[in-house]
């Protein structure tokens, strides 16, 4: 099938269209230089490995590596960054058509960086839409480009969106399936503006709490099953409450704590507008003030 790039159309097997994603890892290229030990490179091989996991690179399991396949993802792993590319055409956009499978992606996106945080490793990232050529050992790739010059310009731990991919996604002719109250496009994504810069970033923050459920153990689900018509309801308002606030509070101390070891005002500066998106977040969740960041 030709592909457009640019307004024209080409054949070649290895060239696709589609988006890329080039994400960052805070911190790890200093690590990698001051390692001087044996446990200082197991460490960091270990926080390396959580992220591959997270971005299902080279996943054993075999729903999660036949989805990949579906979708021709591509997961590229490094020192310090890691890059995923996903074409718009592949089997699992052939019939539903490229919204509902690419938003997926870039939920996925909000899941890997709220689970990152969580395990003190902090994310920041580009994501464009353009040509990806991939022959062996070679790469070349218009969308990596542009997605790697967003997410240096950016200035706070979130991962960006180009102007390219937000137009793309808000004037996709399948949004038009959502209504107002469910438009991914205002549920997924927010705007990071100052005077030198604006730009839509994944609301990773709220994805992450949308998805809790209300429990976590076999004996929650015991006591449900056991219960009245009108206890069901209070187990399960105050199971998913349980669980909002705990992911709240992790979230909050390990900002917390990154910006407390921060070593200058510029790396302070990104953990404090975290602590802000976090908190305004948190108020639309939860009133126990435990969950509030305080930096």
């Amino acid at each position: 099938m030709p592909l457009a790039v640019k307004g024209e159309f080409v054949l070649e097997d290895n060239l696709s269209v589609g988006i890329t994603a080039f994400i960052d890892i805070l911190g790890f290229g200093e690590k990698i230089l001051n390692a001087e030990s044996f446990d200082d490179i197991k460490i960091i091989k270990q926080e390396i490995e959580q992220i591959q996991k997270e971005f299902d690179f080279e996943s054993k399991d075999e729903q999660i590596s036949e989805l990949q396949k579906s979708h021709k993802k591509t997961v590229l792993a490094f020192s310090d960054c890691v890059i995923i590319n996903v074409p718009l055409q592949s089997e699992a956009t052939e019939y539903s058509g490229t919204f509902d499978p690419l938003m997926n992606e870039l939920v996925g996106f909000a899941y890997t960086q709220g689970s990152c945080v969580l395990n003190s490793i902090f994310l920041r990232g580009g994501v464009e839409t353009g040509w990806w050529l991939q022959e062996g050992s070679t790469l070349m790739s218009q969308s990596l480009v542009d997605s790697v010059k967003r997410e240096s310009s950016a200035d706070v731990p979130v991962i960006a969106l180009c102007e390219t991919i937000y137009k793309y996604f808000s004037d996709h002719d399948h949004r038009k399936f959502y209504s107002e109250d469910d438009d991914p496009i205002k549920s997924m994504f927010r705007e990071y503006k100052t005077d030198d810069d604006s730009f839509f970033y994944i609301d990773y923050i709220s994805i992450c709490l949308r998805s809790l459920d209300w429990h976590r153990s076999r004996s929650q689900l015991n006591k449900y099953q056991a219960s009245s018509p009108e206890e069901k309801d209070e187990i399960v308002t105050s199971g998913h409450r349980d669980n909002v606030d705990d992911w709240l509070c992790e979230h909050a101390r390990n900002i917390e704590e990154a910006y407390k070891i921060a070593p200058n005002k510029k790396v302070k500066y990104k953990y404090q507008w975290l602590s802000n998106y976090h908190n305004e977040i948190s108020e639309k969740y939860s009133t126990n003030t435990s969950c509030q960041c305080k930096v």
